[in-house]
């Protein structure tokens, strides 16, 4: 005689195992979402990212310009580190480059009262560098345009080739940061400015309705001023986080004076020592004016 099969209940450790499960492939799917958004995420290169962070050097203070210089191949090799970070750490939310940059100035703060160092400082510092460019990078900060995976390579390579037509613009110390250690609010001011820029970029190559050629971009377009404001922030929060590291441990940060007239590289757009160039010259009184930059990058090593 045919009996109907008893219902199978599965054991209270068994669900228990099974809900666990479900809970860890779920983590792992955003897990693998964020790490996606990461590498999407991140629009500059590794030439832009090196080429700021060594042009920003000339506005380090000077004893720290100097060890930098001296121990070159140590920086560079900080912004090789930085650039191989896990993807998660070089874009903002959902990824970690908030907690990852804030960590990394705390890092260097901290390592001079140790001491660390000065040529493993410098190490450190090429890797926080890569933490700033990737903080003012729009591409970096926000995630929001469904369209990003379509122009973020595209991006990518139109910076590249404007990169020497652009001219870096240094804006002056933050004091609060440097003298008061505001670290994070200047961090989430960084992120914050370069979300605002975040959708120009993508209404730029959407300009006309359909997906832009970055070649027919010109130096009028919205694409370059983004371009051109993000990198000068960015050597602007390099130079003033280099600082903030060095005055924490005892060293010494003088003012920055205005660009002189004729000077090639980037620039001072406040008149941050008083007066003018002209005028300190004859006065005798004040720093000297920046002589022109002749400093070259070092070689990228192999």
């Amino acid at each position: 005689m045919w009996e109907k099969p008893t219902e199978k209940k599965w054991p209270a450790e068994m669900i228990d195992w099974l809900e666990c499960r479900r809970e860890s492939m779920g983590r792992t799917c955003r897990l693998v979402v964020i790490l996606l958004a990461a590498v999407v995420g991140v629009g500059w290169s590794a030439g832009t990212t090196r080429h700021v962070a060594w042009t920003a050097v000339d506005f380090f203070p000077a004893d720290l310009a100097r060890q930098i210089r001296r121990h070159h191949n140590r920086y560079d090799a900080g912004i090789r580190r930085g650039l191989a970070a896990p993807p998660a750490w070089r874009a903002a939310d959902p990824g970690k480059l908030e907690q990852a940059l804030q960590a990394q100035a705390n890092h260097c703060h901290q390592g001079l009262r140790r001491p660390m160092p000065l040529e493993e400082l410098v190490e450190e510092i090429g890797v926080l560098a890569v933490h700033v460019l990737d903080a003012n990078d729009p591409l970096a900060a926000a995630h929001s345009d469904p369209r990003e995976p379509n122009y973020s390579a595209s991006y990518q390579r139109y910076v590249d080739t404007i990169l020497y037509r652009v001219r870096l613009v240094y804006y002056g110390q933050n004091r609060e940061l440097i003298y008061q250690a505001r670290l994070q609010e200047t961090v989430e001011q960084t992120i914050s400015r370069s979300r605002g820029l975040y959708p120009f970029v993508g209404s730029e190559f959407y300009r006309t309705g359909s997906l832009q050629d970055w070649r027919k971009f010109d130096d009028l377009s919205v694409a370059f001023g983004v371009a051109g404001i993000s990198l000068s922030r960015a050597l602007t929060d390099l130079a003033n986080l280099a600082a903030f590291v060095w005055h924490g441990g005892g060293g010494l940060v003088p003012t920055p004076v205005p660009t002189p007239k004729g000077h090639v590289g980037a620039t001072v757009t406040l008149s941050l020592g008083g007066g003018f160039e002209d005028q300190r010259r004859r006065s005798g009184t004040g720093a000297p004016p920046m002589p022109r930059s002749e400093i070259k990058l070092p070689p990228v090593d192999r």
